[in-house]
């Protein structure tokens, strides 16, 4: 495992147990390349969509010697970024704007925390949500956003 395995590995489990926004209001699926990216350039002109960036990579040593192994850390922010008035409805409840970035960071969370199985079946030894973000809104733009930090990490020799 390495950063860029670990980063591949939270975006493609997000892309595959997360629900796509234009679902929830009857469109059509998109594929998940097209609305949630990795670490890389993001193309896409649709909202909503997940963007995933690296914050940090440190690594503590664990033991000694010329071939020590280490624990390494991936810190990530996960954003959420929606367009002024697009809105769905789970359950009886509208979310829209603010409400529905609040929304998609828990639905994050959550989803990550309970695949956190599968993750470790792929080599992420472990997983914690740090804090998400406040929601900010941009007028020029006209997106809402905000993201949620996590923190994942492995052993390496």
């Amino acid at each position: 495992m390495n950063s860029i395995t670990a980063i591949n590995t939270i975006r493609d489990t997000l892309r595959l147990y997360l629900t796509d926004p234009f679902v929830t209001v009857g469109g059509d699926s998109r594929e998940g390349s097209y609305w949630i990216r990795g670490d890389e350039p993001d193309v896409s002109a649709k909202y909503p969509k997940i963007q995933i960036l690296k914050l940090s990579n440190p690594t503590v040593p664990v033991d000694i010697g010329s071939e020590y192994m280490e624990h390494e850390q991936l810190m990530l922010n996960i954003w959420f970024y929606s367009k002024n008035g697009f809105k769905i409805t789970v359950s009886g409840t509208e979310y829209v704007n603010a409400q529905l970035v609040e929304y998609y960071l828990g639905l994050i969370k959550t989803t990550l925390k309970a695949k956190f199985e599968y993750l470790y079946n792929l080599d992420v030894g472990g997983y914690k949500h740090m804090q998400t973000s406040k929601v900010e809104y941009d007028p020029e733009t006209q997106l809402y956003f905000g993201c949620t930090t996590i923190r994942v990490w492995w052993f390496q020799r």
